[in-house]
């Protein structure tokens, strides 16, 4: 092998090498964010620039990307032990879904950090949210009002996020659990009213009872005055007609109204005349 081939081979590796090289360049100075990332350009462990999605460029062995999700995350969070604000013991679960500001990417991670990000920030103000909300209500308001608490937690929970740049998009409380003796106390009251119910209800048929049988003595009574009232009247008329008309009158009508209609077979008396059963009076 003469030295012009020698050159020759030589220049091909090292035109080989250096296409290779231009390769590998250019792919370590390339890449691509997905939808609902964005990209940190870290140069010398310094964040400088966001990458938004789509393909982006850097500079090789001076920068790197790191890549953090601005999609929306749900937390799942369960039995957080809390107190009511009259000291009842409740293990509250909430269900919550978030995000990282995605215009705030920067200066997250310069003041936070994004390793294990939910465990030392986002639960622990859940926590407290959920905890300080319980705190201002009695346990059955918990119960009876209910989406109120959650308006409560979501305000709180939303005013703690909003300082490492996360945004807070929906809170839903999946449980809130008492303790057994609450929970038995509840089922007495409940109880006690059905039965409160009950009674009240058998109080409002017996005084509909008792009133539908007065309203009947009175009409009953009323009857009888008005029937008693027509009596009077019409022994008024009777003594008014005896007083016009003398007693005798009155004798004859009581005679008339006692006759049967047959005359009498059987006449007494000492005399051959014989007597009238009436004496009718004159014309």
């Amino acid at each position: 092998m003469n030295l012009n081939e020698l050159n020759k081979e030589t220049r091909v590796l090292v035109g080989v090498g250096v296409a290779v090289v231009a390769v590998a360049v250019a792919f370590l100075s390339c890449g691509k964010i997905d939808a609902g990332e964005r990209g940190i350009v870290i140069r010398f462990g310094r964040p400088v620039r966001v990458v938004q999605p789509g393909l982006y460029a850097k500079i090789p062995f001076m920068e790197t990307i790191k890549t953090v999700s601005v999609r929306t995350e749900t937390v799942v969070t369960r039995d957080m032990n809390a107190s009511s604000k009259d000291l009842q013991e409740i293990a509250a679960s909430v269900t919550t879904q978030c995000h990282y500001d995605p215009e705030k990417v920067v200066e997250t991670y310069t003041n936070f950090g994004y390793d294990d990000f939910q465990r030392r920030l986002v639960v622990p103000a859940i926590y407290e949210s959920v905890k300080s909300a319980i705190s201002k209500f009695n346990a059955e308001e918990l119960i009876t009002k209910r989406e109120e608490v959650r308006g409560v937690i979501f305000d709180n929970l939303s005013e703690a996020l909003a300082r490492y740049n996360v945004n807070l998009d929906s809170l839903q409380i999946a449980d809130l659990n008492f303790s057994q003796r609450f929970n038995d106390a509840i089922e007495e009251k409940m109880i006690a009213e059905q039965e409160a119910l009950k009674a009240k209800n058998v109080l409002e048929r017996v005084r509909t009872e008792a009133e539908q049988q007065l309203a009947r003595a009175n009409a009953s009574a009323e009857a009888k005055v008005l029937l008693a009232e027509a009596e009077a009247k019409s022994i008024k008329v009777q003594a008014d007609v005896i007083k016009e008309n003398g007693g005798n009158q009155y004798l004859l009508l009581k005679a008339i109204e006692k006759w049967d209609g047959r005359t009498p077979t059987t006449l007494l008396g000492g005399t051959d005349k014989v007597a009238p059963l009436l004496q009718l009076p004159n014309p």
